[in-house]
């Protein structure tokens, strides 16, 4: 298969990746139980300056790129920079589906629905990284900070994941608390998407990485 189909494909991917991790973002806000973990802060920001919560996620994605900057020195790489065009762009869809849920979804009227919407942002979100992974083209900034603390520390990805989630939840809850006396966009819908959505998407893997990898890159026929 060309070179050109196969990138084609894997662009695809990753756009529908990135649009269906920003829906699950919207969902879960939705919800107001709180959102993922990596979106915390941009959702908290929106809240206490009252703008779009995209142009937010851009704004702080960019400083997670700043971050890598700061962390890896050296060892940071000119190509990494091209994560502010994924920011970008994640931050245009995550303002398209916030907008696109406050349509064609039912306000939430009780908990129980409340928890139903946490649950859907947590498979919606967990779809959208597996996507995006598997397309393999360029990372978003949460996961590049995540790997500068991996690389330059020498823990596993998976610890620095674990760190990184709970410093930004720690950062957006004092946000919170200290502009907005109450915590708006953490609560306990955070702690659930910070260990379902890694539940999702082990599942996922398990089921849905082969394929999908058939579908990027298929295996030539033989004769």
């Amino acid at each position: 298969m060309e070179k050109g189909v196969i990138w084609f494909k894997r662009s695809i991917i990753y756009l529908i990746g990135l649009f269906t991790m920003a829906f699950g973002v919207s969902v879960s806000k939705m919800s107001d139980l709180g959102v993922s973990p990596v979106n915390s802060i941009p959702s908290v920001v929106s809240e206490i300056l009252n703008i779009d919560m995209g142009i937010c996620t851009t704004g702080v994605f960019t400083i997670f790129i700043i971050l890598q900057i700061l962390i890896l020195r050296r060892d940071f790489k000119k190509v990494y920079l091209l994560q502010i065009f994924c920011s970008v762009i994640f931050g245009v869809f995550v303002s398209v589906t916030n907008r696109l849920a406050d349509k064609i979804l039912p306000v939430c009227t009780n908990y129980g629905m409340r928890l139903v919407y946490v649950a859907v942002s947590m498979v919606l979100i967990a779809l959208g990284i597996l996507l995006y992974l598997e397309a393999d083209i360029l990372s978003l900034p949460g996961e590049g900070v995540m790997k500068a603390i991996s690389h330059k520390t020498g823990i596993h990805i998976s610890t620095s994941k674990l760190f990184f989630d709970w410093s930004v939840v720690i950062i957006a809850a004092a946000l919170s608390f200290t502009f907005m006396g109450e915590f708006i966009g953490v609560r306990e819908g955070t702690i659930f998407a910070a260990f379902g959505v890694g539940i999702c998407l082990k599942f996922m893997n398990k089921h849905l990485q082969e394929p999908l990898r058939g579908f990027l890159v298929p295996v030539a026929e033989e004769f």
